[in-house]
């Protein structure tokens, strides 16, 4: 502990995440404090870390250690989903779902979340592949495409994704995107 705090004080972005997250959860010696948590997630965050902006966007969405403040929890999210040098898909898989949702003080608009989801897929997320494939087989955000969400279904499932295969398994059952095929349903 003696050693990350001292990395942390040194300004090491890591180090600083990795004490946030410390605070967040208690333990090795260190009692839980919100407060600290979001002190090292913005000094993290600051300094570079994509996963300490992550966890200064849920401390905004929830009040942990700070005022709530769901604008700048989204601010947060979009900082690193739209970041150049190394988008986070996991960042655009909570974007989709704010806009999917209508959270976070925005209005719900299943095409931006539609976009989300297809930038996450595109990035290498699964759960964005299994969720772009849902927009697509009921048309929410995107043009029903049966053969494009069988994709992106089969793309989640080949992944080890349950609901992906559950719902690949239903476009094969009933022909929809593919040919009819009980057996591999």
């Amino acid at each position: 502990m003696d050693a990350l705090r001292a990395a942390a004080n040194a300004g090491d972005a890591r180090a600083m995440s990795d004490l946030g997250a410390t605070y967040a959860v208690g333990g090795e010696d260190v009692e839980q404090s919100w407060s600290e948590a979001f002190r090292w997630f913005t000094a993290a965050s600051e300094a570079g870390s994509a996963l300490a902006t992550m966890n200064l966007a849920g401390c905004y969405r929830e009040g942990n250690g700070c005022a709530k403040d769901e604008a700048r929890a989204v601010a947060c999210y979009r900082a690193v989903a739209e970041d150049a040098a190394n988008p986070e898909p996991d960042a655009m898989e909570v974007l989709g779902e704010i806009y999917s949702d209508g959270a976070c003080g925005v209005e719900r608009d299943l095409a931006e979340a539609a976009r989300w989801f297809s930038r996450g897929a595109a990035a290498g997320s699964v759960e964005c592949s299994y969720r772009r494939g849902v927009c697509l087989a009921t048309g929410a955000g995107l043009a029903l495409d049966y053969p494009a969400a069988v994709a992106a279904f089969t793309a989640a499932a080949n992944a080890g994704h349950a609901g992906a295969a559950l719902d690949l398994g239903h476009c094969l059952m009933n022909g929809l995107g593919a040919a009819p095929d009980a057996d591999l349903a």
